[in-house]
């Protein structure tokens, strides 16, 4: 899996939020975040296909969704978005 540095700037930026709100809350997101990878590690077709080939994850007990996809049996991660966010017109809905 290739996480790209935007994404990396994206969640960092929201496990500091996190955490500045409650102590562990933060941290609670990364693991979360953690486990959603190794599920799409585990299973990259394990969520529907979106506009241009992306799929979306959603993580559990957070409303963010990691936006992904794969490329030549590699997993390319290209965001890490919350899920109200007005969409994406490059990686979809």
């Amino acid at each position: 899996m290739r996480v790209r540095a935007i994404a990396v700037r994206e969640f960092t930026a929201v496990a500091i939020w996190y955490e500045r709100r409650s102590t562990g809350l933060g941290h609670r997101f990364l693991n979360e975040l953690q486990n959603c990878f190794q599920y799409i590690a585990r299973n990259p077709h394990g969520f529907q296909l979106r506009e241009g080939a992306y799929r979306h994850a959603v993580l559990e007990g957070f409303p963010y969704r990691v936006v992904y996809k794969i490329k030549e049996g590699d997993v390319f991660v290209y965001q890490v978005r919350h899920t109200s966010r007005k969409p994406s017109k490059h990686f979809g809905p």
